[in-house]
Formats: C-alpha cells, structure tokens, sequence
C-alpha cells in the first residue's frame, strides 16, 4: 500500500510537470567566458552585441534571434576589424563570442529550450575563450547564419555584463524574469542580496524608437553603469563615458537642439542622472550646462533639465557626493524608458 501511495505521489508530479513545463526549469541559470588577451577592437564588439542582448526579455514559446537582436555588424554601427573565432579579421569579429556564452548559459537550462539554428566552428576554432570548438558558437549576419532558439522554460530574463577578466551570461526563470532589468551595455551585475537599509532612487525619461540616438545612448549609458562614488569622491559625465567618436563605437545622431552630430543623443543619460540626483541633500554640482532656448526635443518636459554636454569643448557635467557610506549608479534602458538608478550603500 506504501509503494502505491508513493507512485502514485511520483506519477502526480510527473504530470503537474509535463502540464507546466517550467516547473522543470532551473529559475537561473549562468556561464562565462574568458576575455584574457582580447584587442580593444574585439572588445568593442563584445561590448556592442552584448549591450543588445543584454535585457531580453524571452516570453514562453518565443524564438530568439541572436542576428535580429544585434543586427548587422558593420562599420556604420560601431563595429571594428578584429580576430573572429578562426583567428580572422573581420568587421565584427568577437561577436560570436557573445552568442558562445549565451549558448552555455542556455545548456544550463535543462531540456526546457530548442535551438532551431546552431553552427559551432568545431576543429575551426583557434581562438580560447572556450575549451571545445564545438561550443564555439559561429554567427553571421550578412552570411545569414544565426543562433535561434525557442523558449520552453518559462518568462526568461537575458543579463550579460564584463568585469574585465569575463564576459558573463546569467538567465533568471520565471517571476524573476519579469522584475527589474539591467541596461544593455557595458556592465557589471547589481549585487543580488542588498542589505536591508539600502535606498533607491530612481528617475526616468522615456526612450524614442529612433535607431542611431538609441545605439549612442545605449553606450554611454553602459559606460556609466555600476558607477560607485564614496565621501567625497566626484563624477564626471565626460571622465566615464569619454570622447564620442567614431573610434568609441559612437554614430551620428540627433543631439536636443535637433542637429545630427556623432554621439548625438548621449546628453540624455547626462538628463537621467541630473533628473535623480538633483533634489538629493548630499550631492553638490560642480558643473551643469543646459541647452536652454536651443532645447526642441522630448525626452525631458523642462529646457532646464535638458543637460549638454561636449567632451570636446571641455563641456561636462559633474558632482561630488559629500554623504556618509556609498551610492552606486545604474544606467540602463527598460522597455520605453532610460532609467536612472541611484542606490544608497550604508
């Protein structure tokens, strides 16, 4: 009677399983791969595909496109000639890299999702950011060889980020999937446990669909990321995100007076910040420009809170925080939002 009671018990959560799929899934899953010994031109192109994978959001049942995701990697969007997986130059190269360690991230997901398109370089690979070739995932947009896969799991969140050493993959199932989100850019993960007295500010202005001003922001707003400023310590807008140039990644964009400049758009992650840190008591403006009358865009409602900056002309935008403990910034973009994160460390 005990052996049918616990077949029975066995067989009932066999089928609650097979019902809902996701209760099968790890509710995380991770990997990383090596950055040892990689040029900054194949950095930059790391840091290009990973801010546009980083964030995704798969809903369950979804397919994923690592080539719709990133798009074309072409000279026009930031990309530069360096050592693809075969040890070739090519514009792009490394960005397969990224599509690797999200691969082995997704293998941690235990039979909960479909790869419909994998090409690996296999005996190909002379390049060590992975042991076996046969993980080197391959990918190539004006070829038309992508990395796809069909979401069975559950609501999965995508989160990539580099600490210098890795380039990192976490995947969070499914109600952690639909909480929070890091920008995609060039980025190191928010500690998963605060402590309890932590506070959080936080502002956003909303994020227009326009291509170029998006990709501009996107790397500003990556290079600003986990920012950590202690008593006494200034940040520098132009000092972090550093020149807007084609050599940085950067395109021609709109700026807020409506003129198209390269790095146009970058001066509202500068907006984002201002707009969280300006009513805080322990925050002193060392320096602030705005474009004032010359203002004719949308993203902030006031000319006053449309900051400007010019790495340049010397233009910046800075502050020093005069408070006790630490406060860490998180730029990113969530949905139709640039969003401002200040966090209070004790």
């Amino acid at each position: 009677m005990r052996k049918m009671i616990l077949w029975l018990l066995t067989l009932s959560l066999l089928l609650s399983a097979l019902a809902c799929p996701a209760a099968l899934a790890a509710e995380s899953a991770s990997a990383r791969t090596s950055l040892s010994g990689s040029s900054e031109n194949k950095l930059n192109n790391i840091h290009l595909a990973m801010g546009a994978v980083n964030g995704m959001r798969v809903a369950y049942g979804e397919t994923f496109s690592f080539n719709d995701v990133v798009g074309a990697r072409t000279q026009a969007r930031g990309y530069r000639s360096a050592a693809n997986g075969r040890g070739v130059n090519v514009t792009g190269g490394g960005v397969s890299q990224v599509a690797t360690t999200l691969y082995l991230a997704l293998l941690e997901v235990q039979g909960s999702v479909r790869f419909d398109e994998l090409s690996t370089y296999g005996g190909r690979f002379k390049e060590k950011y992975v042991s076996d070739g046969s993980l080197a995932v391959i990918t190539d947009y004006s070829a038309g060889t992508d990395f796809r896969f069909t979401n069975y799991a559950s609501d999965m969140l995508i989160e990539m980020w580099t600490n210098g050493s890795y380039l990192y993959c976490d995947i969070t199932l499914g109600d952690g999937a639909s909480e929070g989100g890091w920008f995609d850019g060039w980025i190191t993960p928010e500690p998963t446990a605060q402590p309890a007295v932590t506070q959080t500010i936080t502002a956003g202005i909303p994020f227009g669909d326009d291509e170029e001003t998006a990709h501009n922001v996107r790397l500003a707003a990556g290079s600003i990321y986990d920012t950590t400023l202690g008593a006494g310590d200034v940040f520098s807008f132009n000092g972090i995100v550093g020149p807007r140039t084609s050599q940085y990644g950067y395109i021609s964009a709109t700026n807020g007076r409506g003129v198209r400049v390269t790095g146009g758009g970058v001066a509202q992650v500068a907006s984002v910040i201002w707009l969280a840190v300006k009513n805080m008591e322990d925050i002193a403006i060392l320096e602030k420009s705005t474009y004032g009358k010359k203002y004719n865009q949308h993203y902030v409602d006031s000319s006053a809170d449309a900051i400007v900056t010019d790495y340049k002309a010397g233009r910046d935008f800075s502050f020093r925080y005069t408070g006790s403990g630490t406060i860490t910034l998180y730029t990113y973009v969530d949905g139709n939002a640039l969003r401002c994160d200040v966090v209070r460390n004790p």
